[in-house]
C-alpha cells in the first residue's frame, strides 16, 4: 500500500511539474506580441476497481494528470506603433503566412509586417503576407506609376497612395478563422499550424464572419494576465510540495514494515 502511494504521489509531481513550466512559459511571454497565455485541465487516474463492504465496484484512484492545455484567445491590449505595415486584428482570426522556399503554410497574430526588397508584405522571417485568394501580396506599382505611401483599413484592403493622393486599391489582407483555435500547434516565432483540433479553417476578409477587424499602426500585446499566473504558480508549488510529502510519508510506511520483517 505504502508503495502504491508513492506511484500515486509521483503522478502528482510529475502533473504539477508540468503546470509550473506551462505557467513559466506563460510569465516569460507577458511581453511577446500577440501572445495567448495558456490554461491546464487537470483529471484523475483511476487503475481499476476495487470491491468495498459498501460496494462492488468502487474506483481505485492512482493520481492525476493534465487532460487538457487550451489558450485564451482573448484579445491582447492595442500597442500603437505608427507604423502603417504594422497590424493588429481586433477579434478573432489569424493572418495567413506562406513559407517562399518550402511553400508551408502558416498562421499568426502578430501583425508586425514589412515590404521586403521584391515588393511581397512579410513578416520578420520573410513569410509572405496571403490576401483573401491566398496569394501574396505584391505592393509593387503598376509601371509608370509610383506610390508615396501605403494604407490599410479596417476590411484589410490595401491601397497605394499616388503622389498627388489618389487613393490605388492594391489587395485585400485574408483572416483565416478555425472552428476550435485552441487547437492550433505553436511552431514558435510566433506562427502556428493546424492541428488534428483545429477544426475547419476559413479565410475570408476582415470584418466578414467570424474575422475581426484589422488596426493599422498598431500591434496585438500579449493576453497574459500576470496577477492570475502569480497565484498559478503559488497554488501549483503547495501541490507539488504537498506530493512530495506523501513520498516521504510512503517511504516511512515503507521503512516500518521492513523494520517489522526484519525483527
Amino acid at each position: 500500500m505504502a508503495a502504491n502511494m508513492m506511484y500515486t504521489a509521483i503522478s502528482g509531481l510529475n502533473t504539477f511539474n508540468d503546470a509550473l513550466s506551462v505557467v513559466s512559459d506563460n510569465i516569460a511571454n507577458a511581453n511577446t506580441t500577440a501572445f495567448k497565455s495558456q490554461t491546464l485541465d487537470f483529471g484523475d487516474l483511476v487503475s481499476g476497481y476495487m470491491p468495498t463492504v459498501y460496494s462492488d465496484n468502487t474506483a481505485e484512484g492512482v493520481g492525476a494528470t493534465i487532460l487538457d492545455k487550451t489558450s485564451d484567445q482573448s484579445t491582447g491590449a492595442e500597442m500603437q506603433t505608427n507604423v502603417w505595415s504594422n497590424l493588429m486584428i481586433q477579434g478573432g482570426g489569424y493572418f495567413k503566412l506562406q513559407n517562399t522556399t518550402t511553400a508551408a503554410d502558416y498562421y499568426t497574430r502578430d501583425g508586425a509586417f514589412q515590404v521586403n526588397s521584391a515588393g511581397y508584405l512579410t513578416d520578420m522571417d520573410n513569410n509572405e503576407v496571403l490576401d483573401t485568394a491566398g496569394s501574396a501580396i505584391n505592393l509593387n506599382p503598376p509601371t509608370g506609376k509610383t506610390y508615396s505611401s501605403y494604407s490599410v483599413d479596417q476590411y484589410g484592403s490595401v491601397y497605394g497612395v499616388e503622389t498627388n493622393g489618389t487613393q490605388v486599391s492594391i489587395d485585400q489582407i485574408g483572416i483565416t478563422t478555425f472552428s476550435d483555435p485552441s487547437g492550433l500547434v505553436s511552431v514558435g516565432n510566433n506562427l502556428v499550424t493546424t492541428g488534428p483540433n483545429s477544426g475547419t479553417a476559413t479565410v475570408q476578409a476582415a470584418g466578414a464572419g467570424q474575422a475581426g477587424t484589422v488596426i493599422s499602426g498598431a500591434l496585438e500585446g500579449s493576453n497574459v494576465d500576470l496577477t492570475t499566473q502569480m497565484v498559478n504558480m503559488i497554488n501549483y508549488q503547495a501541490d507539488y510540495q504537498a506530493n512530495s510529502k506523501s513520498i516521504v510519508t510512503g517511504d516511512t510506511l515503507l521503512q516500518t514494515v521492513v523494520g517489522l520483517i526484519a525483527g
